[in-house]
């Protein structure tokens, strides 16, 4: 992993609590399998979906330090010399609905970013229990995207910089809503996918407010770049593609990723974004009857050499059966 890169993000063998004792860079470490009300050190960030596959791994985040922690409201936040990591769970057993639940994780978002030294988010995780729960418009997700909307109070159409993001569902019986994010004190370069639609310009069907976030963020500080890609999924314009079919879901869902590195290259004229060692996927997969499906499928397309991780998680739409995202580095040509 290179020094030179401002987030240095990697999975690793060994627990949270090893990770974190006595390193002065780690911004964050995430364990997966456990309940985000788990956390009592700002830095260990526990997410409610289960690892499919061994070994068993962490994701860990180092910058350069030192490292300060901290909560405000109940937000826990852990902040480097130039980035911030914020963390909010919130217990859906004390809130009224999901559409509250976001909201009120929203607002506490932004109020920090707003005192925050790092007031520009470039990338949110959000982690959603029960996510496909309810008809139409009482969609979990839907809600959720309702809450946010009520939060945020922007229009798109203003072309304000969006963050990239993630959106899937935990476990239907997990108590909390999940949101983290990594923000910095500019703002990152949002980029789109001309093979997609905005996703907040999808259409009234999906729901009465669209997602609000870009299709990827490119990060650049000291002269080091790399792309926050969003929750990629089988989705070409607007429309799902190949119902039922898991492995061709998944070759679109990489050439999407494709898609949107080229438009990345495209907008900074001199940068390559590449699938290898320097950066990390993410597998979301529905169903881990899948997972040797899954796995067999991106070893034949993506590179050996980029590290990846397999999650069990629901997707935003039921007729989805498995999401990329991940972090890669830019390359000057």
């Amino acid at each position: 992993m290179s020094e030179l890169l401002s987030l240095r993000a990697s999975y690793e063998e060994g627990t949270a609590g090893a990770w974190l004792e006595g390193a002065d860079d780690v911004l964050a470490v995430f364990e997966f399998g456990r309940s985000p009300l788990d956390s009592t050190d700002p830095r260990h960030v526990p997410v409610a979906l289960e690892q499919l596959g061994e070994p068993a791994m962490v994701e860990v985040w180092r910058c350069a330090g030192p490292i300060k922690t901290g909560s405000w409201d109940r937000l826990r936040f852990s902040q480097g010399e130039e980035l911030t990591m914020g963390h909010i769970a919130l217990d859906l057993r004390e809130s009224s609905d999901m559409r509250e639940a976001s909201r009120l994780a929203y607002e506490i978002l932004q109020t920090y970013l707003q005192q925050s030294p790092h007031q520009w988010p470039l990338k949110i995780w959000n982690y959603i229990p029960g996510i496909n729960q309810g008809q139409g418009d009482e969609e979990l997700y839907r809600q959720f995207c309702l809450g946010r909307a009520d939060a945020v109070l922007i229009d798109p159409g203003d072309s304000p910089p969006l963050p990239a993001a993630t959106a899937i569902g935990s476990r239907a019986e997990e108590p909390a809503l999940q949101v983290y994010f990594l923000a910095a004190a500019l703002p990152g370069l949002d980029v789109e996918n001309p093979r997609q639609v905005s996703a907040w310009r999808y259409p009234r069907q999906y729901g009465p407010k669209s997602p609000l976030f870009s299709r990827g963020t490119i990060l650049r500080l000291n002269g080091s770049q790399q792309f926050l890609i969003s929750g990629t999924a089988s989705i070409v314009g607007h429309q799902s593609h190949h119902e039922n079919q898991v492995a061709n879901q998944l070759s679109e869902s990489l050439r999407n990723v494709h898609s949107l590195l080229e438009e990345g290259y495209r907008l900074t004229g001199d940068s390559h974004a590449r699938l290898d060692a320097e950066g990390m996927l993410k597998v979301y997969i529905r169903d881990p009857s899948d997972l040797e499906l899954i796995r067999r499928t991106l070893d034949a397309e993506a590179p050996a050499e980029i590290p990846r991780i397999y999650l069990k998680g629901d997707i935003c739409r039921e007729n989805l059966l498995t999401e990329i995202d991940g972090i890669v580095s830019l390359q000057r040509n």
